[in-house]
């Protein structure tokens, strides 16, 4: 099973200021310096040997991930990170006949890149949406409607259906094994886990991770009970909460508690505020790093923060 992140951030995309923008090349042309090259030759091998982060930062686009194994494949949530998954379509020349798309909710940050979905204007193509809350054909179909957008539901060449799922119930998805969970948040949003070949797949984006106990999460605790790779939200630090209590976003903290106390093997913490700089997630990364040296030492799940493009094999 391969899982590849192709938007983290949350609210709403956020591409990095001009000042924030300086800075990087600034980091970046110095290493290079440092490391001393002076030709233009070695430029393309030294950003090669850079990380992705270094780089590209976290990413600019929001949620939207892909689940694949051989030629199977789950897209869950339409962000505007989906488009990048739309283009590699296209570019691979590799469109599917059908394309299964797994919604959480439908707060704008989670659909805005729908539209943008080539497959959905490619005849002979089927595209099935599936979630658990009834409204989603309704929403789906709003997203194409002038003067929102130029080309009519109606218009589109794919075929379209809706499928309504139930919570805790396991159903069988293109040939992986997909259960909805319900996640701590004021509108209702549903994590999914994802099993195939004995390999799991937890999501739980937008989540406020009110219940970090087997106890208080109930049925719910099916999502994260040791699972192989988790996803979670982590847009605030704890000191936050107090006033971002309600808004349906979690904290490093929270998920840290949740791994250790459900045995998850592998965390990335995502759904980066729109207003976090590449600097205020590497600070929040290094505090993550201190309570998990200090609170979670004896624990054994490993863990990171997501960012676009990053691809996790199982």
């Amino acid at each position: 099973m391969k899982i590849k992140f192709w938007g983290v951030r949350g609210s709403l995309p956020s591409s990095s200021s001009v000042g924030e923008t300086r800075d990087r090349l600034v980091s970046v042309l110095t290493s290079f310096v440092k490391a001393g090259h002076n030709n233009l030759s070695d430029i393309d091998n030294f950003l090669k040997s850079l990380s992705p982060i270094d780089v590209n930062g976290y990413g600019v686009a929001t949620t939207c991930v892909e689940i694949s194994q051989n030629q199977q494949r789950l897209i869950i949530d339409g962000g505007s990170g989906i488009k990048y998954l739309s283009d590699e379509i296209i570019k691979q020349d590799n469109q599917a006949e059908e394309y299964h798309i797994l919604m959480t909710h439908f707060h704008f940050d989670h659909i805005l890149g729908l539209p943008f979905f080539h497959p959905h204007f490619k005849a002979g193509t089927k595209i099935k949406y599936y979630a658990v809350q009834q409204e989603c054909e309704d929403v789906i179909k709003s997203l194409f409607n002038k003067p929102v957008f130029p080309v009519g539901y109606d218009l589109l060449k794919s075929e379209i259906e809706f499928v309504t799922l139930k919570a805790h119930q396991k159903v069988n998805i293109n040939g992986f094994d997909v259960t909805p969970y319900l996640l701590d948040h004021p509108d209702p949003c549903y994590g999914y886990r994802i099993e195939k070949d004995g390999k799991s797949y937890g999501h739980a984006v937008d989540t406020e991770a009110v219940r970090t106990t087997e106890f208080s999460l109930g049925d719910d605790a099916g999502l994260y009970k040791n699972v192989d790779v988790l996803l979670i939200d982590a847009q605030y630090l704890e000191e936050m909460m107090a006033a971002k209590k309600g808004w349906g976003h979690g904290t490093f903290q929270r998920a840290f508690n949740i791994c250790h106390r459900l045995g998850v093997k592998q965390v990335f913490l995502a759904h980066y505020d729109p207003s976090d700089s590449f600097a205020d997630i590497q600070s929040y990364k290094t505090k993550a790093e201190e309570v998990f040296a200090k609170d979670f030492k004896n624990s054994k799940f490993n863990w990171g923060f997501a960012y676009e493009s990053q691809e996790i094999e199982l």
